[in-house]
C-alpha cells in the first residue's frame, strides 16, 4: 500500500515547523508485503512465508524497451501494463520507517523511495537506481497530470475537503493466533462507510476487515493535512479507503464530522496489525460469502521485521551523493 497513512488529530501547532533542537522521537520500522486477489474467498487468505514472499515481490521491474514513434509508445505501454499485472500476481513489497513527523517508504521493485517530512512540509521522491531525487512542498503540491496540461479528474484530493464520514460496524472476535512467532488477537468486521461531501453528495463503501493485531503499539505519522501525498503505485490501491476508515475510528467522538456505531466486541485501538485483509464489495453493497467477506477485491497485507528507529536516523535524509532534479508535473 502505497503505504497505510493515518492522520493524527489536529494540534495547536498545526502547520508550524518543529522547534529548533527538538529531541529525537523513537518510532518503528517494518517490512510489508501486500497481495491482491480478485473473485476469491477472502476468508481463505492466510499468512505466507514472509521472507520468501518479500524477496519475490522485491524483484526489480525490467527497464522500458527503447524505440520511438507510435509503435515504440505502444510497446512501452504494453510493457508497463504487463509489469502492473506481474505486481498484482506477486504482490508489492515495501519497507516502512516512521518516527514523529517523518516517514520513509521504500519500493524495492520500482527502486524508488518516498520521504515525507511533516516538520519541513516536504515530500522527497528518490530514484534509488539513478541516485536522483525531487522535492515537492506539501503546501504547494503539484497536481497529477493527464499529460495535457491539466489535473487528472480521477486524482485523489490532496487535502482534507471537509467531508463527513459515518461508520457502521458489525464486529466479532476470532481469538488468539501466533503468526511467525508473534502473539496476535484476531477480529473480523463488516463495515459500511458513508462519506458525505460538502456539496451534499454521498457514497457508501462496504468493506470486510480481518485483523490480527500484535500485542504492541502501532506508530502513525504525525502529519496534519498530509493526506495520501506519499502514496504511489499499486500499493496505494484501497489504502485511501482504509486510511479514511482508521482516521474515522480514531476521531469518532472527538470530532463531530466522524461518527461510528458498532455491534459486537469493541475493537482494540493502537495495536499493530501484523496480518490484515481488506475486502471491498464496492458501492452500495454487494454479495458476501458465509464468513461475511466480500469476494470482489481482497487486499492481504503481512508485516514482519519490526524494529525501532529514531527521527534523527539518516534513513530520513536524502543521501549526499544524490542529485536533485525537478519534480515531475
Amino acid at each position: 500500500m502505497k503505504r497505510l497513512l493515518v492522520l493524527a488529530a489536529l494540534t495547536a501547532t498545526f502547520g508550524l515547523l518543529a522547534p529548533a533542537g527538538a529531541s529525537p522521537v523513537t518510532g518503528m520500522s517494518y517490512d510489508e508485503v501486500m497481495k491482491f486477489s480478485m473473485g476469491a474467498d477472502a476468508s481463505t487468505l492466510q499468512p505466507g512465508d514472509f521472507d520468501s514472499d518479500f524477496q519475490t515481490a522485491s524483484q526489480p521491474q525490467p527497464p522500458p524497451k527503447g524505440g520511438g514513434g507510435m509503435f515504440g509508445g505502444i510497446a512501452a505501454a504494453m510493457q508497463q501494463a504487463a509489469g502492473a499485472m506481474a505486481m498484482f500476481k506477486t504482490g508489492v513489497a515495501t519497507r516502512h520507517y516512521i518516527a514523529g513527523g517523518k516517514e520513509r517508504v521504500d519500493y524495492p521493485a520500482m527502486q524508488q523511495a518516498t520521504i515525507t517530512d511533516c516538520d519541513a512540509r516536504t515530500i522527497s521522491k528518490l530514484d534509488l537506481k539513478n541516485k536522483t531525487y525531487s522535492v515537492t512542498s506539501m503546501d504547494h503540491p503539484i497536481p497529477p497530470s493527464t499529460g495535457r496540461g491539466r489535473s487528472s479528474p480521477n486524482a485523489p484530493p490532496v487535502n482534507d475537503d471537509g467531508s463527513k464520514i459515518s461508520l457502521a460496524l458489525t464486529n466479532r472476535a476470532l481469538g488468539p493466533r501466533t503468526i511467525a512467532g508473534i502473539a496476535t488477537d484476531g477480529y473480523q468486521s463488516n463495515v459500511a462507510m458513508t462519506v458525505t461531501r460538502p456539496n451534499g453528495d454521498t457514497s457508501t463503501s462496504n468493506m470486510a476487515l480481518t485483523e490480527n493485531l500484535a500485542r504492541m503499539s502501532t506508530v502513525s505519522l504525525v502529519c496534519p493535512a498530509a493526506g495520501m501525498l506519499g502514496a504511489q503505485g499499486p500499493a496505494a490501491m484501497g489504502a485511501g479507503q482504509y486510511a479514511a476508515l482508521m482516521r474515522a475510528m480514531s476521531l469518532s467522538g472527538k470530532d463531530a464530522r466522524f461518527t461510528m456505531s458498532a455491534t459486537g466486541p469493541t475493537l482494540p485501538t493502537n495495536r499493530f496489525p501484523l496480518f490484515l485483509i481488506v475486502a471491498f464489495s464496492g458501492q452500495g453493497g454487494g454479495s458476501q460469502n458465509a464468513s461475511g467477506q466480500s469476494g470482489t477485491l481482497a487486499i492481504a497485507t503481512q508485516r514482519a521485521h519490526v524494529a525501532s528507529v529514531r527521527s534523527d536516523d539518516a534513513i530520513f535524509s536524502v543521501p549526499p551523493d544524490f542529485t536533485k532534479v525537478s519534480a515531475s508535473p
